[in-house]
């Protein structure tokens, strides 16, 4: 995508709650224990057959591991209503594991009616008994906005011990507050302590986050090699982000080699599952043919998967598609549709080529005003296509009152970013004084940077000042130079001017005035992004 829009994969700072795997042996008595040493060889039967006898009998360490049996389907086949009637049991004992967990299922509805304000209650009285993992549960479920009370101050709090007791979802959770300054006052490096410790645990969401800032430079050295790396370790766990993540470095090539078929194989599992930025990744993949021939149609199903999400850049790479007849029939009106959704969500191209159609009148009936609507917020955006459009809107008064200063000064935004019809524009303004002073140093100093770049109309108004001296020492060779390179290009003036310098001499050019060409409306739609 163009460099204004560039890069915009999700770096995943969802905090997630999850039940716990394996515990610490609780109690001392040799059928639970025999009962857990069989659970962590997997033989769930014999698991079974221990803890039954006990948990029927009240005991709270055996209740809790049948209610992890039934939460998990080990031995048994998973049934969270079971789990609960088992956690709750042993819960009511005191026992902070199984209030951990039976909170868990209150917090996500599985087994019991989803309910906060109990989730709560169990996380609130499993910390209150020094459990690190419930604590970092009640201190990320403070942040939450469906908290009854919530109260980030709190949550703090919380996490912070959870989080120094080694818990990585509460580190994770820490330098996520921190990054965001939710809760904490903003400190990039204290969110890089954070996620580096649960990055050092192998918690794949705090690898992908903090890979990101070594990526960016925030809160820590700016290490792109370093950030690969922890995408690739974040990766190999199939976290979404961080797949993403690494496929976008393998289709740069900045950091690691650029390997379009390792980004394919990356994204195309997450995007089966649904990811949107895989899935436009993918199409565009598939659109550029990056991995082998162009394949219009496998790009269109990615890209129509990712727009039906609303993925801004996959409904602009549509619009593009159906304006340009990629591997459909053009149609100006469908691509008007893609533009609209992408354009009403901020995308400055969208609004750049949806601005262009309305000037146009494709796809929709002209209208400037409509136009000057879609086209402005994309130039603000300092997206140069748009800026210079909207300096010609005002040069020739077209959906807005004519204003040369106006005019001048979108021409020179975009100039500023090396466009050359907006170069080339505002040096004809310095030639004539048209919103600015006349000043033929800066002209001829704009209308070089234009032909530099290989526009012949620039090329041909520059050649035109070396023959008279104007704004620049008089010098007729420099004059043929230009005039030549704009007449190979095909400029019927350029080759009319140089024919009358070989035929007539370079004298003949010396007080003519009129021989000046102006450039067009020339615009163009802003093509195909490069990555989602």
């Amino acid at each position: 995508m163009p460099a204004n829009n560039k890069k915009n994969i999700v770096s995943n700072t969802i905090i997630c709650i999850t039940i716990i795997s394996l515990c610490s042996i609780v109690g001392c008595g040799s059928d639970l224990q025999s009962g857990w040493f069989a659970f962590e060889r997997k033989d769930y039967a014999a698991a079974l057959d221990k803890w039954q006898p006990l948990a029927d009998a009240g005991d709270s360490g055996a209740q809790f591991y049948l209610g992890l049996m039934y939460d998990e389907g080990h031995g048994v086949i998973q049934d969270h209503n079971k789990a609960a009637d088992w956690y709750k049991l042993s819960a009511e004992q005191g026992f902070a594991l199984a209030q951990n967990n039976l909170a868990l299922l209150y917090y996500k509805g599985k087994g019991v009616p989803k309910d906060y304000q109990q989730a709560q209650k169990w996380f609130q009285l499993a910390a209150e008994q020094g459990n690190s993992l419930a604590s970092g549960n009640l201190g990320i479920m403070q942040m939450r906005d469906e908290t009854p009370d919530k109260d980030n101050k709190k949550a703090v709090k919380l996490l912070k011990d959870s989080a120094r007791s080694g818990n990585a979802k509460a580190q994770f959770a820490l330098g996520s507050m921190y990054r965001d300054g939710t809760g904490v006052s903003q400190n990039n490096k204290e969110a890089a302590k954070w996620l580096r410790l649960a990055a050092k645990q192998g918690y794949a969401p705090a690898q992908n986050n903090l890979a990101l800032m070594y990526e960016k430079g925030q809160g820590v050295v700016h290490a792109p090699v370093k950030a690969a790396q922890l995408y690739r370790q974040a990766a190999e766990q199939g976290h979404i982000p961080a797949r993403n993540n690494l496929a976008l470095m393998c289709m740069e090539g900045k950091v690691v080699p650029q390997d379009y078929e390792q980004a394919k194989n990356l994204l195309e599992p997450v995007a089966e599952q649904g990811c949107v930025n895989a899935q436009c990744g993918l199409g565009l993949i598939y659109l550029k043919g990056q991995c082998s021939a162009e394949d219009y149609k496998e790009a269109a199903n990615w890209l129509h998967l990712a727009a039906n999400q609303n993925c801004a850049v996959a409904q602009h790479t549509l619009g593009v598609m159906n304006h340009d007849g990629l591997g459909v029939p053009i149609d100006y009106k469908q691509a008007v549709n893609w533009y609209t959704l992408a354009g009403k969500q901020g995308y400055a191209e969208s609004q750049n080529n949806l601005g262009l159609m309305y000037y146009e009148g494709q796809g929709v009936a002209q209208d400037y005003n409509e136009a000057v609507k879609w086209l402005r917020p994309a130039a603000e955006q300092n997206l140069a296509q748009a800026q210079y459009t909207m300096g010609w809107m005002y040069y020739k008064g077209l959906g807005v009152v004519q204003d040369y200063t106006e005019a001048a000064e979108w021409f020179r935004r975009a100039a500023n970013q090396g466009f050359t019809l907006a170069q080339t524009r505002l040096g004809m303004m310095y030639i004539k004084g048209q919103g600015v002073d006349i000043n033929d140093e800066e002209a001829a100093k704009w209308l070089k940077l234009a032909a530099e770049q290989g526009y012949a109309v620039a090329q041909t108004n520059l050649a035109l000042m070396y023959a008279k001296g104007q704004g620049v020492p008089r010098n007729y060779k420099e004059a043929a130079n230009w005039f030549t390179l704009a007449a190979e290009q095909g400029c019927a003036i350029a080759q009319n001017k140089l024919s009358m310098m070989y035929e007539h001499g370079a004298l003949a050019y010396s007080n003519n005035r009129k021989c000046r060409i102006e450039q067009g409306d020339d615009f163009k739609q802003v093509s195909v992004a490069e990555n989602p």
